[in-house]
């Protein structure tokens, strides 16, 4: 991470965009501030990611939720609508536009999607760094005390109860059932907007798409409702 830090650091001083800009003149300004804001937001992620890193060793809330860190989820998301999202609502021209404007959309909201996608994954992560710190506790003090068991089941079995414990706990917190709620809507979303390009895509092939297929389905619906009709007709007469 370091290595890769003062790389991409070195990328942004001055006598090396300089040099980047009179040796080619095909990089743009608008390109040079995408990488420049992805590369802050790195940074930034980084920062984040380091700091759990050293908090996963400290003491925390045993069968409790509610000292999640959710700031690297936060500043992720609020970075990308802020700097990145922009550029998926940019209104396009030309006689494909509409098709352009979807396929925007999809991408934006897989994005998305991924992000309340790492989201529901880290929480589900806890209980197993929850119970490995607790097991460890619980080692220290019969290390201490003198009577630690030498049968590994012993211990496994052990990390198994608290590990049930703690996703009992997680199940029913409310920050899980908020996490998964925004998982399951961005998908949804997601698979809409998805939906949407493969039907673009599908209707330059010779196959019938799906709007094909379900209007086809209630015509047949409607004929067999008027010959069932026809038919009740003819027989009282």
């Amino acid at each position: 991470m370091n290595i890769f830090q003062l790389l991409v650091a070195s990328l942004f001083e001055p006598d090396n965009i300089d040099a980047t800009l009179k040796k080619s003149d095909a990089i743009s300004s608008a390109s040079l501030e995408i990488l420049q804001q992805f590369t802050e937001g790195f940074m930034e992620m980084q920062t984040q990611w380091i700091e759990r890193c050293v908090r996963i060793g400290q003491e925390t809330k045993a069968y409790g939720f509610d000292d999640m860190d959710k700031d690297m989820f936060t500043s992720w998301k609020k970075i990308y609508e802020k700097e990145f999202q922009k550029f998926f609502h940019i209104p396009t021209l030309g006689l494909f536009r509409y098709y352009h404007e979807r396929i925007y959309t999809a991408i934006d909201k897989f994005n998305v999607f991924h992000e309340a996608l790492a989201e529901l994954s880290y929480l589900l992560y806890i209980p197993f760094e929850k119970s490995a710190q607790v097991l460890q506790k619980e080692i220290e003090n019969q290390i201490e005390q003198g009577n630690i068991s030498n049968n590994f089941k012993e211990h496994y079995n052990r990390w198994m109860r608290i590990l049930e414990g703690h996703f009992m706990a997680l199940l029913k917190s409310s920050e899980y059932m908020e996490t998964l709620n925004d998982a399951i809507q961005a998908y949804v979303q997601f698979k809409n907007a998805k939906d949407a390009v493969l039907m673009d895509l599908l209707q330059h092939l010779p196959v019938p798409t799906h709007k094909e297929m379900d209007e086809l389905y209630k015509e047949i619906y409607e004929l067999k409702q008027t010959v069932k009709a026809l038919k009740k007709s003819i027989s009282s007469q």
